[in-house]
């Protein structure tokens, strides 16, 4: 039985609402055939703009924003970081040996910034950028006038990452030795401004490189700050760390990192009292909590 003689034994009322769904169903049929061909001469007109550069969809202009709040805020670090290292050269070795100058400065030049707990007591040191030393600023003050003292001619910093840890150091303490030059070392060149800091400042670039390039080398101060693992770290003291007058490392008390091995504080507690009869041992930590800190072996006692 076809459709049409079925429809006929239906009731005259029934008949008409079949008649007005039939209408609707080719009315939308219509009207989506309508909108894809539409969509189509959109999608063609939108590729065309784009390739022109004359339209962004307002989500990739909100996420080019955060973009271009850190390019800005970087560029205002890396040249306000110029500004300070040119003070450090111009400032005596009375002011830099002076704590609280030297406090000062690590200020002007300012740390990475970041949000960590921890850090809150040193918010007045915070970048707008992730450029400059990601130290404890205290931590990293008499770090220096540590170094200071031995007024070293030659540094070795394993694991640089953006360079602001390198500057600052190379800035302070080449004001005490004419001699003096700073090996940069990581597996990676992510090093911020390095044409025209290494163009002011004795700085030398190993990268990319790992401590195994150096091994056996004697350095006055090797200071260790790459792979936090409890081997990476032991490997790095094996490979340069034993090897110099004084071997530095970062991160002495950071717990984050005790499911790598042990990690970091595993490595200094084993190599503080292996050396502890025949070296001076110094631990800089000026947080409660068990973060951050730098430890020191000084084979010169």
């Amino acid at each position: 039985m076809s459709y049409t003689s079925f429809t006929q034994k239906l009731p005259k009322s029934l008949r008409a609402f079949i008649r007005e769904r039939d209408t609707a169903v080719q009315k939308l049929i219509s009207s989506y055939e309508h909108i894809k061909l539409e969509s189509k001469k959109l999608r063609k007109l939108y590729k065309i703009l784009e390739s022109q550069n004359q339209y962004s969809p307002a989500e990739n202009k909100n996420e080019k924003v955060p973009d271009l709040i850190k390019r800005k805020a970087l560029e205002y670090d890396l040249n306000k970081g110029r500004v300070v290292i040119e003070s450090i050269l111009s400032s005596s070795k009375e002011e830099l040996a002076n704590r609280d100058f030297l406090l000062d400065k690590i200020k002007e030049y300012g740390c990475a910034y970041q949000g960590w707990n921890l850090y809150s007591p040193y918010q007045q040191y915070l970048n707008a950028s992730d450029y400059g030393p990601l130290q404890i600023p205290t931590e990293f003050t008499d770090f220096l006038i540590y170094c200071i003292q031995k007024q070293p001619s030659s540094f070795l910093e394993i694991g640089v990452m953006y360079g602001g840890f390198s500057v600052f150091c190379c800035a302070v303490l080449s004001k005490f030795n004419t001699n003096f030059k700073y090996t940069c070392v990581d597996i990676e060149d992510n090093f911020r401004d390095w044409e025209y800091f290494s163009s002011i400042l004795p700085l030398e670039k190993a990268i990319p490189a790992t401590s195994a390039d150096f091994i056996g080398s004697q350095f006055d101060v090797v200071y260790i700050d790459a792979d936090h693992s409890y081997h990476g770290m032991k490997k790095d003291f094996c490979n340069v760390g034993r090897y110099a007058k004084v071997c530095a490392f970062h991160d002495i008390n950071a717990s984050e990192y005790d499911h790598l091995d042990g990690g970091t504080r595993r490595c200094w507690n084993e190599l503080k009292l292996s050396y502890c009869q025949s070296a001076s041992i110094l631990e800089i930590s000026h947080i409660a909590e068990e973060w951050m800190g730098i430890g020191i072996i000084d084979f010169n006692k």
